[in-house]
């Protein structure tokens, strides 16, 4: 790369489609990242700036080596000890710029081993990407419009509470507890009820068992096509192996009260395929419980009946009034993410969207590995959240905007798996019946 060439990092946050399209293909742009609200366009120094105006302008960098460039996955929060200076950022990957030392150590890994946390620049590839619209919202399906609506924020947020009250540890005493919590909560909606167990390594060393619950809706016309919904249930605070204190509130009660609000909404409608409403243990350590799931569907030749999968992880906290949600998945699956923004502009039309295609840590990846359509979903400021894996991860904390917020990410949500499921025949409409299973 020559070092007469330079980067701008410009705000893209209302710009529509045609408007950002023109920034790429602009005569003066020799490369872009787009990242979100954020473009990054690359051109020859001093004639990349002329390309945009003073008001879009975040940043800028001169003398630009690609080579010094990577991408780094921020996970949950942000790592501020992280090598490098950040250029942009967006969906849960930061661009950041690292001198020839920090290029000649190894990278660390900051998020628990994840040996993909850096990657090579692509030029011209989208990292994450708002959604924007081509056209007005679809009109409202009546029938999924009443399941959106029986979404019930308020109890959403006691079950958050009351999960929040349990240290849930992987590691301790307390996870059997919250866990036969869930499973009364899943068998009051009257679905049958397993607590497989799966095992995963201790903290001080050997093999331990814990649990996944699962509560499943046996479809009513399509038993054997499932889909899941899960996010985990156990928590952490700063450290991995502590049993106490740890009440995780946003992470991931949040998700895992989700999934029990969704299996309220969805079996009132008794949908035609069946749902595996589910809470993962041993996500904090590694996303055991939800490897071990994907293991045992691959054990039981059970994998090809999933067509869909959901998960849900940090769902609650908003750092002001404005909401806003990231939904993420594999290039493979842009149509399923596209599915989400749509729903969202149709049903929850407050809730800004954005999209990525560069999936990291959380229980998502394992089903995407195993080749299986689906989608993570969490609000935006996940990163921003001040309490992430501390003792103060508590409900008052996930701040006053939570209900909005975990509310605008459930409807959402229960949307799309109303389509998916079928609460009426329009699903056959929109082409899942030739979705690869």
């Amino acid at each position: 790369m020559p070092a007469e060439q330079s980067a701008v990092v410009i705000d893209i946050r209302d710009a529509d489609v045609w408007q950002v399209t023109a920034r790429k293909q602009d005569a003066r742009v020799r490369w872009w990242l787009e990242l979100g609200d954020q473009l990054v366009l690359v051109g020859d120094r001093g004639e990349v700036r002329k390309a945009v105006a003073d008001r879009e302008v975040l940043g800028e960098l001169v003398d630009l080596d690609r080579a010094h460039l990577r991408l780094h996955a921020i996970g949950c929060v942000r790592e501020a000890h992280a090598p490098g200076r950040v250029i942009a950022r967006g969906g849960r990957w930061e661009l950041r710029e690292l001198s020839i030392s920090e290029l000649a150590t190894p990278l660390p890994s900051l998020h628990d081993g994840h040996s993909d946390e850096w990657r090579e620049i692509e030029p011209d590839s989208v990292i994450a990407r708002r959604y924007r619209p081509d056209g007005g919202p679809a009109p409202a399906n009546p029938d999924i419009q009443a399941v959106v609506d029986s979404i019930d924020t308020v109890r959403w947020f006691a079950d958050l509470t009351t999960l929040a009250a349990w240290d849930r540890s992987s590691y301790g005493p307390e996870l059997a507890q919250s866990r036969a919590w869930i499973e009364t909560q899943f068998s009051g909606l009257g679905l049958a009820v397993s607590a497989p167990a799966f095992t995963m390594p201790g903290s001080a060393g050997g093999q331990i068992s814990v649990n996944n619950v699962i509560g499943t809706w046996t479809g009513s016309r399509f038993p054997d096509q499932w889909i899941v919904v899960g996010g985990h249930y156990d928590s952490r605070n700063s450290s991995l192996s502590s049993i106490v204190n740890t009440p995780g509130a946003e992470d991931n009660a949040s998700g895992c009260a989700g999934v029990i609000e969704l299996a309220r909404a969805l079996g009132a409608v008794e949908p035609e395929r069946s749902i595996l409403f589910m809470c993962y243990a041993g996500e904090e350590q590694g996303l055991y419980g939800s490897k071990a799931h994907v293991q045992a569907l691959q054990a039981s030749g059970d994998l090809a009946k999933v067509r869909a999968v959901i998960t849900m992880d940090m769902i609650g906290y908003s750092a002001d009034t404005h909401l806003d949600a990231l939904f993420e998945s594999s290039a493979t699956w842009s149509a399923y993410l596209d599915q989400f923004a749509a729903a969202a502009a149709t049903y929850v039309p407050d809730l800004h969207v954005t999209l990525s295609t560069n999936p990291f840590g959380s229980d998502h990846i394992p089903y995407l590995n195993a080749g299986k359509r689906t989608v993570l979903a969490i609000e935006y400021d996940y990163d921003s959240y001040p309490y992430y894996h501390r003792t103060t991860d508590t409900p008052d904390h996930v701040g006053p905007n939570a209900q909005s917020m975990g509310g605008a990410i459930l409807k959402t949500s229960a949307a799309v798996l109303a389509e998916l499921a079928g609460v009426n025949d329009s699903i056959f409409l929109d082409g899942f019946e030739d979705a690869t299973p």
